[in-house]
């Protein structure tokens, strides 16, 4: 890699780092749950950090970074694609081309931030494992000590709530 200024890289590092939860969101929505989430996220980042000096500091990071993500996700299912079923092409770019927007939007990503920050710690958790680490709701289940539909019951109710918790940010904030 050439000489880069160390103030560009700081800030590329922190951009990168910043982008972290909606690179993986995007990653784990474009490839439907899948375990190999956290090895595309990886390998996106690589690319990012080799395309480091291509990145345009004058404009917004997370879309670029989510092409990328977007890119490297084909890259994976064109190397799996003898495995079990895939979404086509075309819908997989109709998903990051939404979840893009939807995260890149005014308030998205930032209010789902604030509105998860307000949830208990225990719903907090649960959210975390479900979504963030990609658990299967069984696994949460055998953990908690709490049958599966239960906890699915839970997750429904909670997705409830940051979605009027979004709801209510983004008309406060004139976005809705």
């Amino acid at each position: 890699m050439p000489e880069t200024d160390p103030d560009l890289m700081s800030q590329f590092v922190q951009r990168l780092t910043e982008a972290q939860s909606a690179l993986y969101g995007s990653i784990h929505t474009m490839m439907a749950g899948a375990s190999e989430v956290a090895d595309v996220l990886q390998e996106t980042n690589r690319v990012l950090w080799q395309k480091m000096v291509q990145y345009d500091a004058s404009r917004p990071f997370l879309p670029w970074a989510l092409r990328v993500a977007h890119f490297e996700v084909l890259a994976h299912r064109k190397r799996q694609s003898r495995d079990r079923l895939v979404f086509d092409d075309a819908l997989l770019g109709e998903i990051a081309d939404e979840y893009g927007r939807q995260s890149a939007g005014p308030g998205g990503l930032h209010a789902l931030e604030l509105c998860l920050q307000k949830l208990p710690l225990a719903q907090r958790a649960l959210v975390e494992s479900r979504y963030m680490h990609g658990e299967a709701v069984n696994d949460i289940a055998a953990r908690e000590g709490k049958a599966a539909n239960a906890i699915s019951a839970l997750l429904y109710r909670i997705r409830q709530l940051l979605a009027e918790c979004i709801g209510r940010a983004n008309t406060e904030e004139g976005l809705a």
